[in-house]
């Protein structure tokens, strides 16, 4: 009896290791379903296969078999012979708000898991795989294939879709007047921050090729009047005239020398009674399991920054000429951390 427990539990656990290792057949096929809408068009009820091929340009059998395998995972539910409904988890395939397909869409696209498929590199070198893969930097293939560029930037828009909510419950903007968001890509942190606080001002910074993004997004929320959209790089300088600048997830997209310079742009431009308000995952100290593990496999391969711990945080920000004050916990994965010019 013991022997048979025993066998029991070896292959419990080596079915979970096999899950991971072909994790990379669960997220292509994900991929597949986010690319095609499948989500979106089973919003208004169950439909055959044969319908999904036809919207969808596919080969029916072929997409049967993809939504199957979806279906065990609770995705989607076969509802008679190959006819097909959202599942339990479906929803969240569905463009819109709290939306993950921009990032199961960018994941899933050969010019992001190239990269990761030379992440032996990386590990050999300490050198970007993306960057090795390429021949570029990541940020700069993104300018130079707009595809590419525009699958980041919904991606990102959906990750800020999904927290905004979150930052704007855990952080008071009530004692501030501007706000500039820097790296805000689109907008959408900003746009719910000014809409909870109606006599806020803010400003979004980014690189020119998506601020002309961030306009039209900013104008259809009806916040052109009190939200600045400017082009340019943090590298070289920040916008001055904010009493709260914030960054979120910004720096662990560069390393430590990268990070100070981004750092010491926002010390020159910030007021003196001002706060930086920077937001990111921070790695615990004792190793215990975080999201923030495998964001840094995701830094390490596609750029050249990291996810940090509090005591790295601190170092970036003595560097720079900020101190620490403290760290705010939300309900999303990251923390709020603040600090303030020394």
């Amino acid at each position: 009896m013991q022997n048979e427990k025993k066998s029991q539990l070896q292959q419990a656990l080596a079915d979970r290791v096999m899950e991971w290792i072909t994790g990379g057949w669960v997220q292509q096929a994900i991929y597949v379903a986010a690319k095609l809408g499948i989500a979106d068009l089973l919003a208004d009820g169950p439909k055959n296969v044969g319908e999904l091929a036809e919207a969808t340009e596919t080969h029916a059998p072929s997409l049967h078999r993809i939504l199957r395998a979806l279906c065990g995972i609770g995705l989607f539910r076969e509802e008679g012979e190959q006819r097909f409904a959202l599942g339990p988890l479906g929803s969240y395939l569905q463009s819109g708000a709290n939306s993950l397909r921009g990032m199961a869409i960018m994941m899933g696209e050969k010019w992001h898991r190239d990269a990761w498929s030379n992440i032996m590199y990386t590990v050999k070198t300490g050198k970007s795989a993306f960057q090795d893969v390429h021949g570029m930097g990541v940020f700069a293939y993104l300018e130079r294939h707009p595809d590419a560029g525009e699958q980041f930037n919904q991606a990102m828009s959906d990750m800020s879709n999904r927290m905004a909510s979150a930052l704007v419950r855990a952080y008071d903007f009530s004692p501030y007047d501007k706000v500039i968001d820097v790296g805000g890509g689109h907008g959408r942190l900003m746009t719910a921050i000014l809409n909870a606080y109606p006599g806020l001002k803010g400003a979004i910074y980014d690189v020119p090729a998506v601020i002309e993004g961030t306009r039209r997004h900013i104008a259809e929320a009806g916040l052109a009047d009190r939200c600045a959209c400017i082009g340019g790089s943090f590298f070289e300088s920040v916008p001055a005239g904010g009493d709260l600048y914030m960054m979120k997830n910004i720096i662990h997209d560069w390393n430590d020398e990268e990070a100070v310079a981004i750092f010491r742009n926002c010390r020159r431009a910030i007021r003196e009674d001002g706060k930086l308000l920077v937001i990111e995952m921070v790695v615990p100290a004792n190793n215990q399991p975080h999201p923030s593990m495998l964001i840094d496999l995701e830094m390490m391969i596609m750029a050249t920054g990291k996810e940090r711990t509090e005591a790295e945080f601190r170092t970036l920000f003595r560097k720079a000429g900020f101190e620490l004050q403290r760290i705010i916990p939300t309900s999303a994965a990251v923390s709020m951390l603040e600090a303030v010019p020394v």
